[in-house]
């Protein structure tokens, strides 16, 4: 009996375990953020890192609770330098621009923008 119960403590810990969607520690890198600029022919939402330098720009996409911050901090700018603390969720993500051009980045999930 004992062993019993022991087995349905164990499976129900489990079970109600939360499930966290992002994999790896927390980053924080300084980033150009952009909104969503399909409206003028630009790219959806996405953050770039080392954006002065073209040979090294790095591309990330934020999921889809994250593409809120990104929107809401960027305002009504084009675009918006800040630093971002970000997870990687280990999804790929298809960012769309305009003249019908997209890319392929890595997703993230923002904790926090400032």
């Amino acid at each position: 009996m004992k062993t019993i119960l022991i087995t349905l403590m164990v499976l129900c810990f489990a079970a109600c375990t939360e499930d966290d969607s992002t994999s790896g520690p927390e980053l924080r890198s300084e980033v150009m953020l952009y909104p969503n600029g399909l409206a003028y022919d630009g790219c959806q939402a996405h953050v770039a890192l080392n954006w002065n330098d073209p040979q090294k720009i790095i591309r990330y996409a934020p999921d889809a609770e994250s593409v809120a911050l990104v929107e809401n901090f960027v305002g009504k700018e084009q675009q918006k330098q800040g630093t971002i603390v970000y997870k990687f969720t280990d999804r790929k993500k298809t960012v769309e621009c305009g003249w019908n051009s997209k890319f392929e980045a890595d997703e993230i999930t923002i904790v926090s923008i400032r």
